[in-house]
């Protein structure tokens, strides 16, 4: 009787939590410049007196193992719409959304690699082919220009310029260079906005098929910017007292038509991202981001995931959206941020739908040292458990590495400390995937799982509030950690 009792209690908490924290975005209204105090945090809590309607289970069945991603076939039921011809003779298109997604220029391939540079508004290229694509994921066939610079962008990105327009070779000029508040600024002059590619030299990638993936440490001692159709670049750049570079020095392939912007970094593997954009002048801005001085003073950007009407993934029977319990978990790693000394924003102040899109546009206006996309994980196998971080870039795997170090810590030492099964397989590690958010140039940006919702047992630990502070202080840690490394 007594254990009966104690269960019916046990449930009873548990369902309250799961009632709590589903109202929680349900009473935050505010805007996204509202400020989240633990005060008005712990308020929410205690107006948390309605009981939600129980949602349908929806649960993510996608693999995210490095080997779906590369071996993933495209299989397709039904027809590509015929496409439009493109006019004879060279055809230029300009980007005309303010950051355009390049994918491999192979006409068939819809899969991203970290050396697919976004492209800029403005930029202009030429196009050489079409192609469609279906979209597993989203069930719908992408359309896309294949470009001269080797990629493709999707159609919707672009617009088409007068067919009778022309272009000759490009020539680049530097205007201006130096530091500026400690960011290193080059201002460049073209003849035309020509496409442009970034990458890491000395950077070791697991490649297939002749294309880069994952890394295991960033070992890049050189970045570089490679301007196509271009035939000629003058001036000299000066790093003024540039703490991430030595130099910076241009070579021409007059035969390929490239010049590239070569800059050795300080120290190997030590980068922190870069912006490029185009003034209403059309002087070209390229941005190499400054050092951080460890974690006080820091910009960190905090992306609670989905909202509105994406609730995510539900766990404990449906009646908890992932939506919930990630704006929670990513109040707690707000305080426990700012008490290090960082200065930090949310994508998402309220339960609102924003797209990927517009979640790194709010990032690229923000212009954080580093953005953390924080979600719970979920699988159609509901006794899965286990914790687990995401990067794409290169120049994120360190972060991604120190932020699933503390998150490991704390499920191994805390929450699974006396489950000797569990200790050994709660580790997801610190993953190579190509997420949206995580495709950010601009700073180092990770996606996190903290945990699976799915999961009953660990749905139950994500909805209590002194977990939860664990769990931001463990993210907060790994910040830290990587923001102070020499």
């Amino acid at each position: 009787m007594k254990k009966r009792i104690l269960l019916c209690a046990l449930v009873g908490a548990v369902l309250l939590s799961a009632v709590s924290i589903t109202l929680i975005l349900l009473h935050f209204r505010g805007n996204r410049d509202d400020a989240l105090t633990t005060a008005n945090f712990s308020l929410l809590l205690q107006q948390t007196t309605e009981t939600p309607a129980t949602p349908s289970l929806q649960t993510d069945t996608t693999d995210y193992s490095i080997g779906n991603y590369l071996n993933t076939t495209e299989t397709t039921t039904t027809e590509p719409p015929t496409t439009a011809p493109l006019p004879t003779g060279r055809q230029f298109c300009v980007i005309s959304s303010p950051f355009a997604d390049t994918w491999s220029g192979l006409a068939s391939d819809d899969t991203f690699t970290p050396m697919c540079t976004t492209l800029v508004q403005g930029t202009i290229d030429y196009i050489t082919g079409q192609s469609r694509v279906f979209d597993e994921e989203e069930k719908e066939w992408r359309d896309f220009y294949l470009l001269a610079s080797g990629r493709k962008v999707q159609t919707d990105a672009v617009q088409l310029l007068d067919p009778s327009a022309n272009y000759g070779d490009n020539n680049i000029q530097v205007v201006s260079s130096g530091t500026d508040g400690g960011n290193l600024v080059i201002r460049l002059r073209c003849a035309w906005n020509a496409p442009y590619s970034f990458e890491f030299s000395g950077q070791n990638y697991y490649e297939k098929n002749g294309k880069h993936y994952h890394i295991t440490a960033f070992t890049a001692d050189k970045i570089q910017f490679t301007f196509y159709h271009t035939t000629r670049a003058e001036g000299a750049v000066n790093i003024g007292a540039d703490s991430v570079v030595t130099n910076a020095y241009w070579t021409v392939d007059e035969q390929n038509k490239t010049a590239s912007l070569t800059m050795p970094l300080r120290v190997v593997g030590q980068y922190y991202g870069y912006t490029m954009q185009l003034d209403a002048d059309g002087t070209l801005v390229l941005t190499i981001k400054k050092k951080p001085n460890g974690i006080v003073g820091a910009r960190v950007m905090l992306d609670p995931g989905h909202g509105g009407k994406d609730p995510g993934a539900l766990g404990f029977s449906g009646a908890v959206p992932e939506a919930a319990v990630n704006f929670a978990l990513a109040v707690a790693t707000k305080q426990a941020l700012e008490r290090r000394g960082a200065i930090v924003y949310f994508t998402r102040t309220d339960d609102v739908y924003l797209s990927l899109e517009e979640r790194k546009q709010i990032a690229r206006q923000t212009n954080p040292d580093v953005f953390v996309s924080i979600h719970c994980n979920a699988a159609e196998n509901k006794t899965r458990y286990g914790t687990s971080t995401y990067y794409f870039r290169p120049l994120s795997q360190a972060l991604a590495q120190a932020v699933y170090q503390q998150l490991l810590s704390v499920y191994q030492n805390v929450f699974y400390a006396g489950d000797a099964e569990r200790r050994a397989r709660v580790g997801e590690n610190a993953n190579f995937h190509p997420f949206s958010v995580t495709r950010l140039e601009e700073c180092p940006s990770i996606l996190i799982e903290t945990g699976y919702v799915t999961n009953d047992r660990e749905c139950t630990l994500l909805l209590s509030a002194d977990n939860r502070a664990k769990l931001g202080e463990a993210i907060a840690a790994g910040i830290e950690a990587y923001l102070s490394a020499k």
